[in-house]
């Protein structure tokens, strides 16, 4: 009899599978979708792999296997394999990011009308809410809303009662949306029919010949494109792909942000007519259905999308573009699993013989420094772009003037404005000459803190241990963590004052300030409160490529990939948010921040200026920032982490536990804590450092109380691996913040 082994929807870390047999009448393959047996229910499932004998008796057969036949290839298979090995999550997890859309949670979990008869030994009431859920002829109910209808008292007899059989379960199994009941798509027409390519620096052709012989030794390699802002780099990606293409093969682009789709999708579009695909988690589901069957069909040449994209089944996939690769938001940090785009995109590269271009101004400190150093392993090819240029024809252009403006000396002076002097003047100047700008702040709302001056109390989520911030737009104090929402209060809760204040700055208070500055000039916003879609988002950077508005006011939003040629002046109106946080990587993350916002600056053919405003003038992040001088940042900061055994010259593993109860959460990392430690002395792995347990930054989000522990060293698994690691711990690996 043949047997599968089946990777089940179950939340086991690890790449463990379980034996069913197939059942006589059943044609099962590897990467086909299952439905099984799984303890007292049914679970989803994946077979991994076939044999012809097992030591494990009894074993339970697969109850249904997917018509649709297998969806996943055995690259796809191996790439998950590694994907919940390396990050410690349960195989299922990792194979849902490539498997088709609507394939989790299939099987759906019912509960049965129950006979008056088979309640009589149940309370009345409890009796009464039951039926009462089973309205006229009605004869089944999803559990999980029978659960919701109850309410939470109900939840303990509910489990009682499925438990002694006395509700009844049954499950179904949805059906997938087939390819077939999909509206075919036309491919378009063949790519070169579109933009022609531009005409390239002597730096963008040694890039492209680099890409190029790559490419055509078809074996794996990776590069590090980097380049200033403005220096060419998406011209350099449009013709590798070409080149790609021209070589019967395909490649996916990664951006950062979901808002900066809509852009980069019409410039490979223009480029490549009728052959982009897009995929994005703010599709609809038939958008994503109807290109994910599009992609596996082979009627597209290039996937555009965020780091969701990278897991398009595009074959043979020749190319992979991460634009932006310093980008936080290509590692999946709020479920398993926890990957890293950039990782992950080098291990399906190896496995499939494909080649990595990674591009930005300022790349990840431990990226560059594989670059760097030719003997480090995994070597990256440096290939760099060092000069602005703008139009088809490559025209030199300088960078834009970088100014930083102490605000410690504005205020010795008197001059207690959010915009400095030089800043004024340079808006006035730049608004009378009817050009555009661009102010940056880090934060949304309207003041950072809400406080009362009498006792000092700061006004507080009830769920995070973070102050609420005020937003002016909607009149309501907001949390920025679970985005909680409350009214604004006349008296301190705490001493009755109604002496209340708001202090500090966001995007509501800047555009405010600018107004009264300059009546009726035209501002627009751009930070996660106004662009909660993708429409809304596409729609304010349109209306500001249009000239619609002088001013654009935003978050980091702004910093990423922005080219508007009519923008000649940056303000930062402050660069010190984020700057102390307790964060190894926050001066990394200001530089970058400062640079990339600088470049939106003079990419037309006016110089551009940038105007930085600090308490911190000497802070090393804000002052190289000032020259651009990337160089110089990594030099210092390859410094602090050589010292600090931090990486890239260790690695690192984060550990989180939270809970409702800051006793139990607290007394749980103490245990955890204990037992690796008890493991690193039994074992003698002096050379991993375990640092904590200690509270995260904030302690409190979401009424749960958060503890943390980091591993540190050359192998932090040695000691991981000897500790089995509970539910309710997540495990975060090579962790992009460690707050």
């Amino acid at each position: 009899m043949p047997y599968a082994e089946v990777a089940v929807d179950a939340p086991i870390r690890g790449t463990r599978t379980f034996t069913y047999s197939i059942p006589p009448e059943m044609t099962v393959a590897p990467g086909q979708m299952v439905q099984v047996p799984f303890g007292p229910r049914m679970a989803d499932g994946v077979v991994m792999r076939l044999s012809e004998a097992t030591t494990i008796d009894p074993v339970k057969p697969i109850a249904r296997a997917d018509e649709l036949g297998p969806v996943l290839d055995p690259e796809q298979l191996d790439l998950a394999g590694w994907i919940s090995d390396y990050y410690l999550s349960p195989l299922y997890d990792a194979l849902t990011l490539m498997l088709p859309p609507g394939s989790r949670g299939r099987t759906v979990t019912l509960v049965l009308r129950p006979d008056a008869e088979a309640l009589a030994g149940v309370s009345s009431a409890l009796r009464e809410r039951i039926l009462a859920q089973f309205p006229g002829r009605r004869q089944r109910l999803r559990e999980d809303i029978l659960r919701r209808r109850l309410g939470q008292g109900d939840q303990h007899s509910l489990d009682r009662l499925l438990r002694r059989g006395t509700l009844t379960r049954a499950w179904l199994w949805r059906r997938l949306t087939s390819p077939a009941t999909l509206e075919a798509v036309q491919p378009g027409p063949e790519p070169q029919e579109g933009e022609p390519p531009f005409r390239t620096t002597p730096e963008q052709s040694h890039a492209l010949e680099e890409i190029a012989a790559a490419l055509g030794a078809r074996s794996y390699k990776a590069f590090l494109l980097q380049g200033v802002t403005g220096s060419g780099k998406t011209e350099v990606y449009l013709q590798a792909l070409a080149a790609c293409i021209a070589g019967a093969r395909r490649g996916i682009v990664l951006v950062p942000e979901i808002s900066l789709t809509p852009q980069t999708v019409r410039q490979f579009q223009a480029r490549f007519p009728g052959q982009v695909a897009v995929l994005h988690s703010r599709l609809s589901p038939s958008e994503h259905r109807s290109a994910w069957w599009g992609i596996t069909r082979g009627q597209y040449q290039v996937v555009v999308g965020s780091r969701s994209a990278l897991f398009a089944p595009l074959r043979p996939l020749g190319l992979v573009v991460l634009d932006e690769e310093h980008e936080w938001t290509y590692k999946q940090h709020d479920r398993d699993p926890r990957y890293h785009a950039r990782t992950v995109a080098q291990r399906l590269a190896q496995q499939v013989g494909a080649t990595v271009v990674l591009g930005s101004a300022t790349p990840d400190v431990a990226v560059y420094h594989r670059a760097a150093l030719p003997t480090t392993s995994g070597r990256l090819t440096l290939l760099e772009l060092p000069q602005r240029i703008g139009g088809h024809q490559a025209t030199p252009m300088p960078l834009a003037q970088v100014e930083v403006v102490d605000m410690r000396r504005e205020l010795r002076e008197g001059h207690r404005g959010i915009f400095s002097r030089r800043l004024q003047r340079a808006l006035q100047e730049t608004l009378g000459r009817g050009e555009q700008a661009i102010l940056f702040i880090n934060r949304r709302g309207e003041s950072g803190i809400v406080q009362c001056r009498d006792c000092g109390h700061v006004m507080r989520c009830a769920g995070c241990d973070v102050p609420l911030t005020y937003h002016s737009a909607t009149d309501r104090l907001v949390c920025h963590q679970c985005n909680r929402r409350r009214l604004p209060v006349a008296r301190c809760p705490k001493c009755r004052s109604p002496r209340i204040r708001r202090l500090g700055l966001g995007t509501q208070r800047v555009v405010a300030e600018l107004e009264a500055l300059h009546p009726g000039v035209a501002v627009l916003r751009w930070d996660r409160d106004v662009a909660a879609g993708l429409q809304a988002q596409d729609g304010v950077l349109e209306r500001f490529a249009r000239g619609e508005a002088q001013v654009l006011v935003g978050t980091q939003m702004v910093t990423k990939g922005l080219h508007v040629p009519s923008v000649t002046l940056v303000g930062v109106v402050l660069a010190d948010i984020g700057l102390h946080l307790p964060d190894f990587r926050s001066s990394e993350r200001a530089f970058q921040l400062l640079c990339q916002v600088a470049g939106r600056a003079g990419r037309g053919g006016v110089p551009g200026t940038a105007i930085i405003q600090t308490y911190r003038p000497d802070h090393y992040a804000v002052a190289l920032a000032a020259h651009q001088d990337y160089g110089g940042f990594y030099r210092n900061e390859i410094a602090f982490r050589r010292r600090q055994r931090l990486p890239p010259f260790s690695r690192m593993v984060r550990l989180v536990y939270a809970h409702t109860n800051a006793a139990l959460a607290e007394r749980e990392a103490a245990r955890m804590g204990r037992a690796l430690r008890q493991q690193q002395q039994a074992w003698g792995l002096e050379e991993v450092e375990l640092m904590g347990p200690a509270p995260a930054y904030p302690l409190r989000v979401r009424g749960r109380y958060r503890w943390h522990i980091l591993l540190r060293g050359p192998g932090p698994r040695l000691l991981l691996d000897k500790v089995e690691v509970p539910d309710g711990w997540v495990v975060d690996v090579d962790p992009i913040s460690v707050v």
